[in-house]
Protein backbone atom coordinates (compact mmCIF):
# COMPACT_ATOMS: atom_id res chain seq x y z
CA UNK A 1 0.00 0.00 0.00
CA UNK A 2 1.37 3.23 -1.12
CA UNK A 3 2.34 5.24 2.15
CA UNK A 4 -0.25 8.68 2.80
CA UNK A 5 2.23 12.20 4.11
CA UNK A 6 0.63 14.59 6.25
CA UNK A 7 2.47 17.58 5.92
CA UNK A 8 2.16 20.02 9.78
CA UNK A 9 2.74 23.28 9.17
CA UNK A 10 2.76 24.57 12.49
CA UNK A 11 4.29 21.34 13.62
CA UNK A 12 6.46 22.14 16.02
CA UNK A 13 4.07 24.25 17.72
CA UNK A 14 1.73 23.55 21.04
CA UNK A 15 -0.93 22.04 18.71
CA UNK A 16 0.66 21.00 16.34
CA UNK A 17 3.42 18.71 17.74
CA UNK A 18 0.45 16.89 20.10
CA UNK A 19 -1.50 16.15 16.24
CA UNK A 20 1.95 14.81 15.09
CA UNK A 21 1.91 12.34 17.57
CA UNK A 22 -2.03 11.43 17.67
CA UNK A 23 -1.79 11.28 13.82
CA UNK A 24 1.76 9.17 14.15
CA UNK A 25 -0.44 6.72 17.32
CA UNK A 26 -3.39 5.75 15.60
CA UNK A 27 -2.10 5.54 12.08
CA UNK A 28 1.52 4.19 11.49
CA UNK A 29 1.74 3.82 8.30
CA UNK A 30 1.03 7.52 7.71
CA UNK A 31 4.84 10.05 7.14
CA UNK A 32 3.99 12.88 9.22
CA UNK A 33 6.51 15.99 7.32
CA UNK A 34 7.17 18.69 10.40
CA UNK A 35 7.08 22.22 8.75
CA UNK A 36 7.83 25.34 9.95
CA UNK A 37 10.15 28.33 9.22
CA UNK A 38 13.49 26.59 11.40
CA UNK A 39 14.41 23.32 9.95
CA UNK A 40 16.34 22.67 13.07
CA UNK A 41 13.05 22.68 15.32
CA UNK A 42 11.36 20.79 12.79
CA UNK A 43 14.11 18.16 12.52
CA UNK A 44 14.26 18.06 16.64
CA UNK A 45 10.57 17.41 16.68
CA UNK A 46 10.71 15.14 13.78
CA UNK A 47 12.96 12.67 15.68
CA UNK A 48 10.40 12.30 18.68
CA UNK A 49 7.79 10.35 16.26
CA UNK A 50 8.11 7.53 13.77
CA UNK A 51 8.06 7.93 10.33
CA UNK A 52 8.50 11.57 10.53
CA UNK A 53 11.04 14.24 9.14
CA UNK A 54 11.35 17.90 9.30
CA UNK A 55 10.78 20.48 6.43
CA UNK A 56 11.51 24.07 6.03
CA UNK A 57 8.38 25.75 4.90
CA UNK A 58 8.02 29.83 5.42
CA UNK A 59 4.23 31.17 5.06
CA UNK A 60 5.72 34.16 4.31
CA UNK A 61 6.71 33.54 0.44
CA UNK A 62 3.79 33.67 -2.14
CA UNK A 63 4.32 30.08 -2.45
CA UNK A 64 5.31 27.90 0.49
CA UNK A 65 4.68 24.78 -1.19
CA UNK A 66 7.42 25.82 -4.15
CA UNK A 67 10.40 24.48 -2.15
CA UNK A 68 9.37 20.56 -1.98
CA UNK A 69 10.14 18.54 -4.54
CA UNK A 70 7.29 16.06 -3.09
CA UNK A 71 3.92 16.93 -2.55
CA UNK A 72 2.11 15.41 0.60
CA UNK A 73 -0.91 13.85 0.86
CA UNK A 74 -2.64 16.57 2.70
CA UNK A 75 -1.89 19.92 4.78
CA UNK A 76 -2.78 20.42 8.29
CA UNK A 77 -2.14 24.50 8.92
CA UNK A 78 -1.25 24.46 12.58
CA UNK A 79 0.56 27.95 11.94
CA UNK A 80 -1.55 31.43 11.48
CA UNK A 81 -1.28 31.68 7.43
CA UNK A 82 -2.14 35.33 7.48
CA UNK A 83 -1.88 36.36 4.11
CA UNK A 84 -3.19 32.95 2.78
CA UNK A 85 -0.20 31.91 1.08
CA UNK A 86 -0.44 28.54 2.06
CA UNK A 87 -4.22 28.36 1.17
CA UNK A 88 -3.61 29.45 -2.31
CA UNK A 89 -0.69 27.51 -2.34
CA UNK A 90 -2.05 24.16 -1.65
CA UNK A 91 -5.39 25.18 -3.97
CA UNK A 92 -3.67 25.51 -6.82
CA UNK A 93 -2.42 22.34 -6.83
CA UNK A 94 -4.86 20.22 -5.86
CA UNK A 95 -3.73 18.98 -2.47
CA UNK A 96 -6.39 18.61 0.55
CA UNK A 97 -5.83 21.33 3.26
CA UNK A 98 -7.65 21.32 6.67
CA UNK A 99 -6.88 25.04 8.10
CA UNK A 100 -7.44 25.25 12.08
CA UNK A 101 -6.07 28.91 12.51
CA UNK A 102 -8.71 31.05 11.38
CA UNK A 103 -10.81 33.51 13.17
CA UNK A 104 -14.36 34.53 12.01
CA UNK A 105 -13.16 37.36 9.85
CA UNK A 106 -10.23 35.45 8.30
CA UNK A 107 -12.22 32.75 7.79
CA UNK A 108 -14.93 35.01 5.49
CA UNK A 109 -11.89 36.17 3.67
CA UNK A 110 -10.49 32.78 2.99
CA UNK A 111 -13.95 31.57 1.32
CA UNK A 112 -13.96 35.05 -1.01
CA UNK A 113 -10.03 34.35 -1.48
CA UNK A 114 -10.88 30.62 -3.04
CA UNK A 115 -13.89 31.92 -4.94
CA UNK A 116 -12.13 32.62 -8.35
CA UNK A 117 -10.11 29.24 -7.61
CA UNK A 118 -10.94 26.50 -9.50
CA UNK A 119 -11.39 24.01 -6.43
CA UNK A 120 -10.02 19.99 -7.08
CA UNK A 121 -9.15 18.78 -3.38
CA UNK A 122 -10.76 18.67 -0.24
CA UNK A 123 -10.14 22.85 1.54
CA UNK A 124 -11.63 21.98 5.64
CA UNK A 125 -11.77 25.17 6.96
CA UNK A 126 -11.80 23.55 10.48
CA UNK A 127 -11.17 26.66 12.64
CA UNK A 128 -14.67 26.60 14.85
CA UNK A 129 -14.20 26.12 18.63
CA UNK A 130 -11.24 23.74 19.32
CA UNK A 131 -11.06 22.78 15.56
CA UNK A 132 -14.37 21.41 14.98
CA UNK A 133 -14.91 19.24 18.09
CA UNK A 134 -17.88 20.87 19.43
CA UNK A 135 -19.26 20.93 15.89
CA UNK A 136 -18.53 17.17 15.30
CA UNK A 137 -20.59 16.59 18.44
CA UNK A 138 -23.62 19.43 17.37
CA UNK A 139 -23.89 17.86 13.90
CA UNK A 140 -24.18 14.36 15.47
CA UNK A 141 -27.42 15.42 17.82
CA UNK A 142 -28.90 17.08 14.72
CA UNK A 143 -28.82 14.54 12.50
CA UNK A 144 -30.88 12.49 15.39
CA UNK A 145 -33.37 15.40 16.38
CA UNK A 146 -34.41 16.86 13.09
CA UNK A 147 -36.05 19.87 12.44
CA UNK A 148 -35.76 23.66 12.69
CA UNK A 149 -32.53 23.49 15.11
CA UNK A 150 -31.50 25.72 17.85
CA UNK A 151 -27.84 25.11 18.87
CA UNK A 152 -25.63 26.89 21.65
CA UNK A 153 -21.83 26.29 22.43
CA UNK A 154 -20.98 27.51 26.33
CA UNK A 155 -17.31 27.65 26.80
CA UNK A 156 -15.39 27.54 30.17
CA UNK A 157 -12.70 28.89 29.58
CA UNK A 158 -9.65 27.93 31.93
CA UNK A 159 -6.87 30.58 32.59
CA UNK A 160 -4.55 28.26 33.84
CA UNK A 161 -4.80 25.91 30.78
CA UNK A 162 -1.52 25.23 28.56
CA UNK A 163 -1.90 27.52 25.26
CA UNK A 164 0.13 28.80 22.28
CA UNK A 165 0.50 32.52 21.40
CA UNK A 166 -1.74 32.33 18.48
CA UNK A 167 -5.02 30.68 20.69
CA UNK A 168 -5.82 34.83 21.72
CA UNK A 169 -6.21 36.37 18.72
CA UNK A 170 -9.57 36.89 19.45
CA UNK A 171 -8.85 39.61 21.97
CA UNK A 172 -8.27 42.04 19.04
CA UNK A 173 -12.07 41.65 18.28
CA UNK A 174 -13.56 41.53 21.46
CA UNK A 175 -14.90 45.30 21.05
CA UNK A 176 -15.73 44.96 17.81
CA UNK A 177 -19.56 43.68 17.20
CA UNK A 178 -20.89 40.53 15.25
CA UNK A 179 -23.56 38.93 13.20
CA UNK A 180 -25.33 35.94 14.77
CA UNK A 181 -28.67 34.00 13.83
CA UNK A 182 -31.15 34.25 16.23
CA UNK A 183 -34.89 32.63 14.69
CA UNK A 184 -34.09 32.82 11.06
CA UNK A 185 -32.37 35.91 10.49
CA UNK A 186 -28.76 37.60 10.83
CA UNK A 187 -28.54 40.13 13.88
CA UNK A 188 -25.73 42.44 15.36
CA UNK A 189 -23.88 41.06 18.70
CA UNK A 190 -21.44 42.32 21.50
CA UNK A 191 -19.03 40.61 23.01
CA UNK A 192 -19.72 40.01 26.92
CA UNK A 193 -23.93 40.80 26.05
CA UNK A 194 -26.93 38.42 26.50
CA UNK A 195 -25.74 36.62 29.83
CA UNK A 196 -26.52 32.92 30.63
CA UNK A 197 -26.47 31.18 33.82
CA UNK A 198 -24.66 27.33 32.71
CA UNK A 199 -24.12 24.62 34.86
CA UNK A 200 -20.80 23.03 33.98
CA UNK A 201 -19.41 19.80 35.57
CA UNK A 202 -19.04 19.05 39.32
CA UNK A 203 -22.02 21.49 39.68
CA UNK A 204 -20.04 24.94 39.08
CA UNK A 205 -22.10 27.58 37.40
CA UNK A 206 -20.75 30.17 35.35
CA UNK A 207 -22.10 33.43 33.60
CA UNK A 208 -21.88 32.98 30.21
CA UNK A 209 -21.82 35.41 27.20
CA UNK A 210 -22.10 36.21 23.54
CA UNK A 211 -18.55 35.76 22.24
CA UNK A 212 -17.39 35.52 18.44
CA UNK A 213 -16.93 32.24 16.71
CA UNK A 214 -16.59 31.10 13.39
CA UNK A 215 -19.62 28.36 14.36
CA UNK A 216 -22.06 31.07 14.43
CA UNK A 217 -22.00 31.12 10.79
CA UNK A 218 -20.93 27.55 9.52
CA UNK A 219 -24.02 25.63 11.65
CA UNK A 220 -26.24 27.95 9.77
CA UNK A 221 -24.49 27.07 6.44
CA UNK A 222 -23.70 23.37 6.99
CA UNK A 223 -26.48 22.38 9.47
CA UNK A 224 -29.32 24.62 8.59
CA UNK A 225 -29.62 26.03 12.36
CA UNK A 226 -31.98 28.57 12.84
CA UNK A 227 -30.60 30.30 15.95
CA UNK A 228 -26.61 29.64 16.93
CA UNK A 229 -24.83 31.17 20.28
CA UNK A 230 -21.73 30.72 21.02
CA UNK A 231 -20.95 31.88 24.75
CA UNK A 232 -17.98 32.00 26.95
CA UNK A 233 -16.80 32.06 30.71
CA UNK A 234 -13.73 32.20 32.45
CA UNK A 235 -13.05 30.01 36.09
CA UNK A 236 -11.52 33.20 36.83
CA UNK A 237 -14.41 35.93 37.85
CA UNK A 238 -12.08 38.30 38.75
CA UNK A 239 -10.72 38.33 35.31
CA UNK A 240 -13.94 38.25 33.93
CA UNK A 241 -15.21 41.33 35.87
CA UNK A 242 -12.22 43.28 34.63
CA UNK A 243 -12.03 42.37 30.98
CA UNK A 244 -15.93 43.18 30.89
CA UNK A 245 -15.38 46.51 32.50
CA UNK A 246 -12.52 47.55 30.16
CA UNK A 247 -14.15 46.31 27.18
CA UNK A 248 -17.28 47.54 28.02
CA UNK A 249 -15.95 50.90 28.57
CA UNK A 250 -14.40 51.57 25.38
CA UNK A 251 -10.33 51.29 27.22
CA UNK A 252 -10.23 48.12 25.74
CA UNK A 253 -9.37 49.52 22.48
CA UNK A 254 -7.46 52.36 23.35
CA UNK A 255 -4.73 49.54 24.61
CA UNK A 256 -1.89 48.39 22.85
CA UNK A 257 -1.84 45.20 21.24
CA UNK A 258 0.62 43.99 23.73
CA UNK A 259 -1.11 45.03 26.60
CA UNK A 260 -4.04 43.46 25.65
CA UNK A 261 -2.72 39.89 25.03
CA UNK A 262 -0.83 40.12 28.32
CA UNK A 263 -4.34 40.53 29.96
CA UNK A 264 -5.69 37.44 29.17
CA UNK A 265 -2.42 35.18 27.99
CA UNK A 266 -0.96 33.80 30.96
CA UNK A 267 -0.80 30.26 30.51
CA UNK A 268 -0.20 27.62 33.10
CA UNK A 269 0.59 24.53 33.38
CA UNK A 270 -2.76 23.25 32.06
CA UNK A 271 -6.71 22.30 33.00
CA UNK A 272 -9.05 20.30 31.57
CA UNK A 273 -11.38 22.14 29.04
CA UNK A 274 -15.15 22.19 28.91
CA UNK A 275 -17.92 22.87 26.51
CA UNK A 276 -21.52 22.57 26.37
CA UNK A 277 -23.21 22.01 23.63
CA UNK A 278 -26.85 22.23 23.94
CA UNK A 279 -28.86 21.18 20.31
CA UNK A 280 -33.12 21.49 20.53
CA UNK A 281 -34.92 20.33 17.34
CA UNK A 282 -38.44 19.02 16.53
CA UNK A 283 -37.72 15.80 18.39
CA UNK A 284 -36.50 17.18 21.62
CA UNK A 285 -33.65 18.94 23.07
CA UNK A 286 -29.84 16.86 23.80
CA UNK A 287 -27.29 18.99 26.29
CA UNK A 288 -23.77 17.60 25.84
CA UNK A 289 -21.05 18.08 28.15
CA UNK A 290 -17.54 17.89 26.33
CA UNK A 291 -14.69 17.76 28.30
CA UNK A 292 -10.88 17.22 27.76
CA UNK A 293 -8.96 16.65 30.80
CA UNK A 294 -5.96 17.21 29.19
CA UNK A 295 -7.02 20.61 28.10
CA UNK A 296 -7.57 23.00 25.22
CA UNK A 297 -4.68 22.66 23.29
CA UNK A 298 -5.11 18.68 22.96
CA UNK A 299 -8.32 19.29 22.18
CA UNK A 300 -7.78 21.24 19.39
CA UNK A 301 -5.12 18.62 18.13
CA UNK A 302 -7.57 16.02 18.89
CA UNK A 303 -9.60 17.82 16.66
CA UNK A 304 -7.37 18.57 13.82
CA UNK A 305 -6.52 14.57 13.97
CA UNK A 306 -9.90 13.84 13.29
CA UNK A 307 -10.08 16.13 10.08
CA UNK A 308 -6.94 14.70 8.52
CA UNK A 309 -8.06 10.76 9.13
CA UNK A 310 -11.50 12.29 7.33
CA UNK A 311 -9.99 13.72 4.33
CA UNK A 312 -7.42 10.96 3.97
CA UNK A 313 -10.36 8.12 4.29
CA UNK A 314 -8.24 6.37 7.40
CA UNK A 315 -10.38 4.38 9.96
CA UNK A 316 -13.13 3.80 7.69
CA UNK A 317 -13.84 7.23 7.36
CA UNK A 318 -15.85 9.19 4.26
CA UNK A 319 -13.59 11.34 2.74
CA UNK A 320 -15.16 14.65 1.86
CA UNK A 321 -15.87 16.06 -1.49
CA UNK A 322 -13.61 18.61 -3.17
CA UNK A 323 -14.01 22.51 -2.39
CA UNK A 324 -14.63 24.25 1.23
CA UNK A 325 -16.12 22.42 3.56
CA UNK A 326 -16.59 22.59 7.42
CA UNK A 327 -16.07 19.29 10.21
CA UNK A 328 -19.55 19.34 10.63
CA UNK A 329 -20.40 18.48 7.20
CA UNK A 330 -19.02 15.11 7.66
CA UNK A 331 -21.68 12.39 6.97
CA UNK A 332 -20.09 9.71 9.47
CA UNK A 333 -21.30 11.39 12.61
CA UNK A 334 -20.72 7.99 14.66
CA UNK A 335 -17.54 7.74 13.59
CA UNK A 336 -16.10 10.99 14.18
CA UNK A 337 -17.59 10.65 17.81
CA UNK A 338 -15.39 7.55 18.24
CA UNK A 339 -12.66 9.13 17.37
CA UNK A 340 -13.24 11.96 19.86
CA UNK A 341 -13.50 9.39 22.94
CA UNK A 342 -10.80 7.32 21.83
CA UNK A 343 -8.69 10.34 22.15
CA UNK A 344 -9.54 10.91 25.46
CA UNK A 345 -12.55 13.50 24.99
CA UNK A 346 -15.83 12.39 27.16
CA UNK A 347 -18.72 13.00 25.72
CA UNK A 348 -21.54 12.92 27.90
CA UNK A 349 -25.61 13.56 26.59
CA UNK A 350 -28.69 14.31 28.41
CA UNK A 351 -31.77 14.32 26.31
CA UNK A 352 -35.07 15.82 26.54
CA UNK A 353 -37.99 15.13 25.12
Amino acid sequence: MTSQQVLIVGGYGIVGAQAARLIATRNPTVEIWIGGRSIRHANTEAAQIPHASGVAIDLDTLDPLSVLTEMPSVILAAANDDQDHLLLSAARRGIPIIDITRWTERMHRAIDRLKGEEMTAPVILSSSWMAGVPASVAASAVAELGGEQRIEIDILYAMKDKAGPNSIDYVDRLNIPFTVMIDGAWRNAKTFSDPKSVRFSNGRVFKCFRFDTPDQFTYVDTLGATTVASRMSYDDANVLRFIRFVVGSGIWSLLPRKTRRALIYNPGAGAPHEVIVTVTGQNGQKRISVIDPLGQTHMTAVGATVQVERVLGLRERATPPDGISFPEAATDHELGIKALGEMGISIVADSKK
